[in-house]
C-alpha cells in the first residue's frame, strides 16, 4: 500500500496531496490518525519525539482549550473525557399554537481519552516536549455542529470523533472482502496495528499509508454530501487555524486530526480563507473533563469512533508503548496478550460458573490455534479477529444459535473492560454530580468499575439497603442510568407486593455524569434535584386538569417515598386530602384508597412511620368513595363494564380496609355499602351490569339468598325479558362472580329458559356477549358447567364431551354455522320435510 507502489492506480490530486503530507519547507506535519488506535499512538509518539514541534495542532473544539490543562495534569488518568453540552430551545412544531415553542432541551457530546488515543499522546508529549497545543476544530456553539446535530434527530449524547464514514466506505468494504476482513475494523487491524517487524517504528511510512487508506475512503463521498453533513466546514476552520499558527510560530507544526480530514487539509491550509465566525446564538454551552469508561468507549456499544473492545487494545498498548516490539524479543507482544486474554477469560468463565467453564488444555488450544490464524493472515501476531475466531473455534462447543450467544456476549463485555478513568480535583463538578458520588460511596456502590452488577436489597430488615432502593429509585427518577429495576414490589405498580426483596442492576458509568451534569441546574444535591422535579409533577397535574385527582396525588406521594423525599410528605399528605375532598371521579378514589393501603403496609421500608395523617387518610378514603357510589346508577351502556370494574374494586378495597391489624383496622361501614347495593339491584333504571354486580355481591356477603337472587333473575330472564338487557345483566354478574353459574341452579335455568325462547336471529345478535360472559369461567369450571346444561336437555356427559372437544372453535365459525343451520332449516320446510328437523 505504499505510496510508490500505488502511484499508477491513485488519483493524482491524492498523489500530490500526498507529497506535502510532511512539508519540510513549510515546517507542517501532518499525522492523520484513526482514533484510538494504538499504532497511531506509537507512531505519533515517535514523530513528535524526532520532530520536536514548537506547536502541536489537534482536531477538537476550539472553545475548550481552557480545558488542556486538566487534561496535561499529572493527576488526570485515562479513560476520561470532555463533556460538552448546550441549552437550546426547541423550535415549534409546524401547526402547533404560538408559545409552543421555546422548550428549553439539552444536547451533550463527548471527547473521549484513552491512553493509547492518538490524541492523548499528543497532548501529554507536547507539555513533556515544551511546545504549544491547541484545539484547532469548530467550536462546540458553532451553527454547523448544531445543524448536523438537529439533522441527527438524536437527543442522545454522541462522540465529536465520529468515523463512521469508514463503515459505510464501498472501497474500504471491496479491500476487506478481498482479503477475506470480517469488516473495516479486521481490515485496520489487518494492514497497521499487525505491521510486520520490519515496519516498526517508521512513522512517515505509516502515517503516508494511514493517509492512503483513509483517503480512499473519502473518495467515496461526493462534495455536497460532506457539505451538508459538516465535513467541509469544520475542514475550511481548521485549515485557517493551521495559517493562523504557522504565521504566529516559528518552528516545526504537527497536525493531529482524524485521518478522513487530512487530504482537504493538505490541500486547504495554505490558502487565505479566515476563520469561521463563532455562531452568534442564545444557547449556552458548557464543557467539564469527566471520567470515562471502557464500556462506553466500545465502538460495539454504540460509540461511533475508533476501535472496539478498548479492553484488549490496552493490553496491546502496554505492550508496545512499554518498548517490546514484534521482532526484537523472543515473543511477539500480540501473542503475549492473547495468550493473557485467554488465560483470563477462561478463569473469568470458571468464577461465574458457567456451565460450560473453559479448562487449561481449551486454553492452550486456543493459544495455538490464534497463532495458526495469524500465521494463515499474515499478521505479525495473533491479533483481536484471530482472538475471536479461536475462542469461537475453540471454546464453545455447540451451534452459536443454541444457548451460546450470551457467552458471546460476555466475551464482548470482557473485552471491552471496565476500566474508569480519574481526574483531579482541580477539574472540579457541579454540585450535583459531587454529591451523587457521595451517595453512591455512602451505599457502597463502585465508582472506579463501570461493569453492571445485580445489587439485591432486604427492604424490610436492613436499613441500609432501604437507603439504597431509595438512592437507586432518586436515579432513576432524575433519569441518570446508573440502575435498572429488575423485579421487586411494585409498588407504583401496585403489584408483587408479598415480595420482600428487590434486584437492582447497577453500574456507575460516564452517562450517569454527564445526566447530572444536564440537572446541574435544578439543585445542588440530589434530594433538591429531586424535589425540583416533584414540584414539576406537581405543577403538571393543573396543566393537564389532574389538579383535583386523588389518584394523581397518591402517586406523587408514593413516588416522594420511593426516592427519599420523606420531608415533603406533610405537605403531599396535606394535597391528598385535599383532592380527596374535591375529586369527583369514583375510579380515582378507589384507585387512591388501593394505594394508600399499600403505602400503610409497605410504611416502613418507604419510611413514613412517622406520619400519622396517612391514617386519616385511610379513613377519609371509604366514605369519600361511598359518597360518589350512588353516580354509578347514572352510567350509560359503553361505560357499563368500567362501572362494574370499579364496584368491584370498592368492594376489594372495603376488604383490604378491614383485613389491616386490629390496631389499625378502618370502619368500612358494611351496612352503607349493601344498602346501595340493594339499591342498584331493586331499581328498574339500574344500568344492567351494575345491577347484576350489585346482586352477585348481595348474594356473595349472604345479604341476599337464594330466593332473593331467583327473583331478580326471574325479572331479567322470565317471559318477556329484553335480549339484550339479559345478556348485559349476566355480564355484569359473571364479571363480579363468575362462579355463580355453577353455584346457583336457578341462574343457569332462567337462562336456559331465554336463550330458548330466542330466535336465531336473536341468538347469533348476541353470541359474542354471552361468549365474552363464559370467558371469566375457568377450563375446568366451564366442562362443569357444560355438563350441567347436557343434563338440562336430557343429554348425558358423553354429549357435554363432545362439545369441548371442539374448543378451538372461533366465533365466527359459529356464526357460520348457525347461519347454516338456520338456511338449513328454512329449506327443509319448504320442501314439505319439517318433520326431519327433530332428528337433528
Amino acid at each position: 500500500m505504499a505510496i510508490e507502489h500505488a502511484a499508477a492506480t491513485l488519483p493524482p490530486a491524492l498523489i500530490e496531496a500526498a507529497t506535502r503530507l510532511f512539508d519540510g519547507e513549510q515546517e507542517v506535519y501532518f499525522a492523520g490518525i484513526r482514533h484510538h488506535s494504538p499504532a497511531c499512538a506509537l507512531n505519533l509518539r515517535a514523530m513528535l519525539h524526532e520532530i520536536k514541534p514548537t506547536a502541536v495542532l489537534v482536531e477538537g473544539p476550539d472553545d475548550l482549550d481552557h480545558l488542556l490543562p486538566l487534561l496535561q495534569h499529572e493527576d488526570t488518568r485515562p479513560p476520561v473525557a470532555l463533556l460538552c453540552q448546550s441549552n437550546h430551545d426547541r423550535p415549534a412544531l409546524p401547526g402547533s399554537e404560538a408559545g409552543d415553542g421555546g422548550r428549553a432541551e439539552t444536547r451533550s457530546a463527548f471527547i473521549p481519552f484513552c491512553d493509547y488515543s492518538p490524541e492523548w499522546i499528543a497532548l501529554r508529549e507536547s507539555n513533556a516536549l515544551g511546545a504549544q497545543v491547541a484545539f484547532i476544530d469548530l467550536s462546540w456553539q458553532d451553527k454547523a455542529w448544531r445543524e448536523r446535530r438537529a439533522e441527527d434527530g438524536n437527543d442522545a449524547a454522541r462522540s465529536l470523533m465520529e468515523e463512521r464514514h469508514f463503515a459505510h466506505s464501498r472501497y474500504l468494504g471491496t479491500m476487506a472482502q478481498r482479503l477475506g476482513c470480517v469488516d473495516h475494523h479486521e481490515l485496520w487491524d489487518r494492514l497497521f496495528e499487525l505491521r510486520a517487524p520490519a515496519a516498526q517504528p517508521n512513522w512517515r511510512a505509516f502515517f503516508a499509508d494511514v493517509f492512503h487508506w483513509c483517503a480512499m475512503a473519502r473518495l467515496d463521498y461526493e462534495h455536497e454530501v460532506l457539505e451538508t453533513e459538516g465535513s467541509l466546514p469544520r475542514e475550511r476552520h481548521m485549515a485557517a487555524h493551521i495559517r493562523r499558527w504557522r504565521a504566529r510560530c516559528s518552528g516545526p507544526i504537527v497536525v493531529v486530526t482524524g485521518g478522513f480530514h487530512t487530504l482537504e487539509l493538505v490541500q486547504q491550509w495554505q490558502r487565505t480563507e479566515p476563520l469561521s465566525a463563532p455562531a452568534n446564538a442564545k444557547n449556552n454551552a458548557a464543557a467539564w473533563l469527566i471520567r470515562y469508561s471502557f464500556d462506553r468507549l466500545d465502538a460495539l456499544n454504540g460509540y461511533a469512533s475508533g476501535m472496539p473492545s478498548p479492553g484488549y487494545y490496552q493490553q496491546v498498548w502496554e505492550q508496545l508503548s512499554g518498548g517490546s516490539v514484534p521482532g526484537t524479543s523472543g515473543e511477539s507482544p500480540y501473542a503475549t496478550v492473547a495468550v493473557e486474554c485467554l488465560t483470563r477469560f477462561a478463569r473469568h468463565t470458571r468464577a461465574e460458573d458457567y456451565a460450560d467453564s473453559v479448562s487449561t488444555a481449551l486454553v492452550q488450544a486456543a493459544v495455538a490455534q490464534a497463532a495458526r490464524l495469524a500465521a494463515l493472515r499474515g499478521n505479525a501476531g495473533p491479533g483481536r479477529q484471530d482472538l475471536l475466531d479461536a475462542i469461537r473455534s475453540c471454546f464453545i462447543k455447540g451451534p452459536i444459535d443454541e444457548g451460546q450467544r450470551g457467552f458471546t456476549a460476555d466475551l464482548r463485555r470482557f473485552l471491552s473492560g471496565s476500566q474508569v478513568g480519574d481526574i483531579p480535583p482541580s477539574a472540579g463538578s457541579p454540585p450535583l454530580v459531587e454529591d451523587a458520588r457521595r451517595l453512591a460511596r455512602k451505599v457502597g456502590l463502585r465508582l472506579d468499575d463501570s461493569t453492571p452488577r445485580v445489587s439485591r436489597l432486604d427492604l424490610y430488615r436492613k436499613p441500609l439497603h432501604q437507603v439504597r432502593s431509595r438512592y437507586f429509585h432518586a436515579m432513576a427518577y432524575l433519569g441518570a442510568p446508573l440502575a435498572t429495576w429488575l423485579t421487586g414490589p411494585d409498588f407504583l405498580g401496585n403489584s408483587r407486593l408479598q415480595l420482600m426483596f428487590e434486584e437492582w442492576q447497577v453500574a456507575w458509568s460516564p452517562l450517569v455524569e454527564a445526566r447530572l451534569i444536564e440537572l446541574a441546574s435544578t439543585g445542588v444535591t440530589v434530594e433538591a434535584a429531586c424535589m425540583s422535579r416533584l414540584r414539576r409533577d406537581e405543577d403538571a397535574l393543573a396543566e393537564q386538569g389532574s389538579a383535583r385527582s386523588a389518584s394523581a396525588a397518591v402517586m406523587l406521594l408514593l413516588r416522594a417515598c420511593l426516592i427519599g423525599l420523606q420531608a415533603r410528605l406533610p405537605q403531599l399528605l396535606v394535597m391528598l386530602a385535599t383532592h380527596l375532598e374535591e375529586d369527583s371521579n369514583l375510579g380515582s378514589v378507589i384507585e387512591c384508597g388501593h394505594r394508600l393501603v399499600t403505602l400503610w403496609r409497605a410504611r416502613e421500608p418507604l419510611g413514613v412511620q412517622q406520619h400519622p395523617a396517612l391514617r386519616a387518610l385511610l379513613e377519609q378514603v371509604w366514605p369519600a368513595a361511598l359518597f360518589l357510589l350512588p353516580n354509578l346508577s347514572q352510567v350509560d351502556e359503553a361505560d357499563e363494564a368500567r362501572a362494574v370494574t370499579q364496584l368491584t374494586s370498592l368492594r376489594e378495597l372495603g376488604r383490604l380496609l378491614a383485613a389491616l391489624d386490629p390496631h389499625e383496622r378502618i370502619d368500612t361501614d358494611d351496612a352503607r355499602l349493601h344498602a346501595q347495593l340493594e339499591r342498584f339491584a331493586t331499581a328498574v333504571d339500574t344500568p344492567p351490569a351494575v345491577c347484576g354486580a350489585a346482586a352477585a355481591f348481595l348474594f356473595l356477603d349472604g345479604r341476599w339468598d337464594e330466593l332473593a337472587l331467583g327473583s331478580l333473575l326471574g325479572r331479567h330472564f322470565g317471559v318477556g325479558a329484553d335480549a339484550g338487557q339479559a345478556v348485559r345483566f349476566l355480564n355484569g354478574l359473571t364479571t363480579a362472580a363468575p362462579e355463580l353459574l355453577l353455584r346457583v341452579p336457578v341462574l343457569l335455568e332462567g337462562l336456559d329458559r331465554l336463550v330458548h325462547l330466542w330466535g336465531a336471529d336473536a341468538f347469533i345478535a348476541h353470541l359474542p356477549d354471552l361468549r365474552q360472559a363464559f370467558t371469566r369461567l375457568k377450563p375446568q369450571e366451564t366442562a362443569a358447567l357444560a355438563s350441567r346444561i347436557a343434563r338440562l336437555h336430557g343429554l348425558d356427559d358423553g354429549a357435554a364431551s363432545l362439545v369441548q372437544m371442539h374448543d378451538d372453535t372461533s366465533e365466527e365459525d359459529l356464526r357460520t354455522g348457525l347461519k347454516l343451520q338456520s338456511a338449513l332449516t328454512e329449506c327443509l320446510r319448504r320442501d314439505g320435510l319439517a318433520g326431519w328437523l327433530g332428528q337433528f
